[in-house]
């Protein structure tokens, strides 16, 4: 019996194997359902930012079919039906629109997904090769570079081409926008355009009306760069509007028609003064002269560039200025001169030592150092040039108001005097503390470099002594490396060991408390008019108190306070060279001044 089963199991299992034949046989010669499947573009971004939000997917049937059509995730699983056992047309394209959405209405998650077709009379299931990519993620743009970093539009024979360089996505078209950010409390935009690749370039040109063009006037200009990947997602680089912390170093532009660079340390008598005019060569005329005379002890003409002038070796101790115009520009530039004394008489006599800033002013010089599009000052800044021109072609920050009318006034009252900067002071050039019988800051020394405030303080102790005509001087530290000042630091006490601290008010005059030292004596007791005062809230520990002025006695703005073998001498106020001026009315603050001045010259060593 089993030999017949076996032969009846090995024919049936031989014609299920040739029907199975024929029947693969007429499904291969039969034509495709699907013909194709679409996806255009086969990347987007449903970010609700109205640009490639929604793609058109969709197949070709070959044949009239009642069909389902699904988006699949990577898993295999349904996550959007976008047609449902629809009775669809044969030979015909089949497009429809997703919006990156689930059945829910819920957003997928970025990744891959495919489509689907399914025939259910058939139990037929066919799957896409195709890809469709879900991307809501911005694509890394980083601005790398923008130059030359100084042009001159608008000058003659001037034709820049700011070249403007980005990483990222290629894009046939990237936006381009110029900010100025020198000129208003927020950068703002000054002019769009489109660029080509990874590339734009800006020829210094401003928008100056609906329809109109003009050269970008002086200042300092960020740029910013639009690009979208291809999913389409959109990246502003560094940000929609550009900020200081975000930008690059050689990524920004100052455009500067006239410059000048010159001397900060002391230039003796008798030596060349350096300096430089530009951004680019021209012919130049200059006029150096003494501050406050108008006769001049030198002038000529240069073509622009690197250029010297000789300082005559008669000329007299003081500060001078070099006035240089090329065209329609003008720029200047402070000289302290080391020369003869003023006067035989001040010749006969001890003369104190006159410090001017010029550490502070580089460091509050708003001048874009590392033209990252912002203009770079102390204390955000952490490295400045010292070789830096001045903003706008003018004298130093606070120059007008702090140094020149204490200038003068000595000058006016033949107050005799020694100049130095205190950069060189702490290059050990020129004049030096030791020498000296006194010493007079003209201005604000808010930055110095460590080593000077240690001379400084143990000068005192031996002896010296020292007066301050600005306010929140000694506080801070930096460091001189080559022509560069580098890593400002604020101090909890000034470099005598005094705490002090700032206070604004309605106009009021200093009002004095104590007199050891004979400065108010037949004064009236109510000395100048301020508004800003620079109060003592605590004297250093081995300090004697010995002068004092102010609102409030017990945090007096004016004080003197001797040290060791020496005094020191606040003003206590920015205001008080302007009480110097020929124009003010004060009476007390130029009679104090000189007091001051006699006894700095006096000396105690």
């Amino acid at each position: 019996m089993a030999r017949p089963v076996v032969r009846a199991v090995f024919a049936l299992l031989v014609v299920a194997t040739i029907a199975a034949f024929f029947v693969t046989q007429q499904l291969k010669s039969e034509f495709p359902l699907v013909i194709r499947f679409a996806a255009k573009p086969k990347q987007f971004s449903p970010n609700g930012d109205r640009y490639r939000d929604s793609i058109e997917v969709g197949f070709d049937l070959s044949e009239p079919a009642q069909v389902t059509f699904s988006i699949m995730n990577g898993e295999g699983g349904e996550v959007r039906r976008l047609a449902d056992d629809g009775e669809l047309g044969g030979d015909a394209k089949h497009r429809f629109r997703w919006d990156g959405r689930d059945d829910e209405g819920l957003p997928v998650p970025d990744g891959v997904y495919r489509m689907r077709v399914l025939r259910r009379d058939e139990g037929r299931v066919i799957d896409s090769s195709k890809k469709i990519r879900v991307d809501r993620r911005p694509p890394r743009v980083q601005l790398v570079s923008a130059g030359p970093d100084v042009i001159a539009p608008g000058e003659p024979g001037q034709a820049p081409e700011v070249t403007i360089r980005y990483s990222g996505p290629k894009n046939s078209a990237p936006e381009f926008r110029v900010f100025r950010t020198d000129d208003a409390a927020r950068p703002h935009v000054m002019r769009r355009f489109r660029g080509k690749g990874r590339v734009g370039v800006w020829r210094g040109e401003v928008a100056t009306g609906p329809e109109r063009t003009g050269p970008a006037p002086d200042g300092d200009y960020a740029f910013t760069v639009s690009v979208r990947d291809k999913a389409g997602n959109l990246a502003v680089a560094p940000a929609s509007v550009p900020r200081l912390r975000l930008a690059r170093p050689g990524a920004g532009v100052s455009v500067r028609g006239f410059t000048l660079r010159g001397p900060l340390e002391v230039v003796p008598a008798g030596s060349v003064a350096t300096f430089e005019a530009g951004p680019f060569d021209r012919s130049l005329d200059f006029v150096v002269s003494r501050l406050g005379d108008p006769q001049p002890i030198r002038r000529g003409e240069r073509l622009g560039g690197r250029f010297r002038v000789g300082i005559p070796s008669n000329a007299k101790t003081g500060l001078y200025v070099a006035r240089v115009r090329a065209g329609r520009h003008r720029a200047v530039w402070p000289i302290a001169v080391a020369g003869l004394p003023q006067s035989k008489r001040a010749a006969a006599r001890a003369r104190p030592l006159v410090v001017l800033p010029a550490i502070s002013w580089q460091g509050l010089n708003p001048v874009d150092d590392d033209f990252d599009g912002f203009a770079d000052s102390f204390p955000k800044a952490r490295s400045l040039g010292l070789d830096r021109p001045f903003a706008g072609g003018g004298l130093p920050p606070r120059f007008g108001a702090e140094v020149a009318p204490l200038l003068r006034y000595l000058d006016r009252e033949r107050l005799a005097y020694d100049l130095t900067t205190d950069l060189s002071l702490a290059r050990g050039e020129g004049p030096a503390l030791g020498n000296a019988p006194g010493v007079a800051f003209a201005g604000s020394a808010l930055w110095l470099p460590e080593p000077l405030l240690r001379r400084l303080r143990d000068e005192v102790a031996d002896g010296l002594r020292v007066a301050s005509f600005g306010v929140d001087a000694f506080r801070r530290s930096v460091r001189i490396r080559d022509d560069r000042l580098v890593d400002p630091r604020r101090l909890r006490v000034n470099a005598f060991g005094e705490t002090t601290t700032p206070l604004e008010t309605s106009s009021a005059p200093l009002t004095v408390f104590e007199d050891g030292l004979g400065l108010f004596e037949g004064l009236d007791s109510f000395i100048g008019d301020f508004t800003e005062f620079e109060q003592s809230r605590r004297l250093p520990t081995a300090a004697r108190p010995i002068a004092s002025a102010g609102r409030d006695p017990n945090e007096p703005a004016f004080v003197a306070y001797g040290l060791g073998g020496g005094i020191v001498i606040r003003s206590g106020t920015a205001q008080w060279a302007r009480e110097l001026g020929e124009s003010a009315l004060s009476v007390e603050v130029p009679a104090v001044t000189k007091r001051i001045w006699r006894l700095l010259a006096q000396g105690a060593r």
